[in-house]
């Protein structure tokens, strides 16, 4: 329906085009028949249209809901799914625009909230990322997603302490949450604790979904602790042996407590 959508609309330009091309006078029918097909480009997408995007590649969606958004700037469902396309396709800042217009005109919307305050942690703006992600988490206490980010955007700001809270929130909930449970591993070393960070991050790679960056932030961990060969057994798994190396050596420059920052450890988004 989506190609047909297209379709139509490229099919209703043209002949629209070779009317005015062609005719110096226009009849009433034509000119009725202009109206119409101003008409319809104006027209929202129908249900099946949108829920049959849905399924399409981001590419392709990001267009969709961008036309649909262009066309009815107050269609909030428009806006959230174009807000949401575009942080799929790593437009972070064009994602925070938009849904922050959007919640212009819905204020309590959690959802449009959540994208917001993730593209704004990813776009490098944490502050004003946890003061949405705040927001979004005290109206949906238990949504975990949103509290895996707050985490993270306290993280980035320097308030580690909130940070594990919040992460210790969320596998309270979610014993085997891989995010969290790395993310709270990678606060408790910025902290000062790299035993008790070693102890999450060995849940967190349990986890049949946990990948590389899980065994990696174990082995970041390992290292600051000097058990090296156990860091590079874990670091093995994903990299060839000149990296696993290169990593240990600067891993080890981090056994100094002062070279920890968060640029250096950094978290995952939930």
């Amino acid at each position: 329906m989506f190609a047909a959508l297209k379709s139509r609309t490229t099919l209703s330009l043209a002949l629209f085009a070779g009317l005015a091309a062609c005719a110096t006078a226009p009849t009433e029918e034509e000119l009725a028949y202009r109206e119409r097909v101003a008409n319809e480009s104006l027209l929202p997408a129908t249900e099946s249209e949108r829920e049959e995007v849905r399924t399409q590649d981001p590419i392709t969606q990001a267009t969709f809901w961008g036309m649909e958004f262009e066309r009815h700037p107050g269609d909030i469902e428009a806006a959230t799914e174009f807000a949401r396309s575009l942080r799929a396709i790593g437009s972070e800042q064009r994602a925070a625009e938009v849904a922050s217009q959007a919640l212009a005109m819905a204020p309590d919307n959690v959802e449009l909230m959540e994208i917001l305050g993730k593209a704004l942690l990813t776009s490098g703006d944490p502050t004003a990322a946890a003061n949405i992600l705040r927001r979004a988490s005290n109206a949906e206490p238990n949504n975990l997603s949103l509290l895996g980010a707050l985490g993270v955007a306290y993280d980035q700001t320097g308030r580690h302490r909130e940070a594990q809270n919040t992460y210790r929130r969320v596998i309270q909930e979610d014993p085997m949450n891989t995010a969290a449970l790395s993310n709270l591993g990678l606060s408790l070393a910025l902290t000062g604790d790299p035993e008790e960070a070693e102890i999450y991050l060995r849940r967190a790679i349990t986890d049949p979904e946990a990948g590389a960056r899980e065994r990696q932030n174990l082995a970041l961990v390992l290292s600051v602790q000097g058990k090296f060969d156990e860091a590079r057994e874990v670091g093995a798994s994903d990299l060839p042996d000149e990296l696993v190396d290169a990593n240990i050596d600067y891993f080890r420059a981090m056994l100094t407590p002062r070279a920890r920052t968060y640029n250096n450890l950094r978290g995952t988004q939930n």
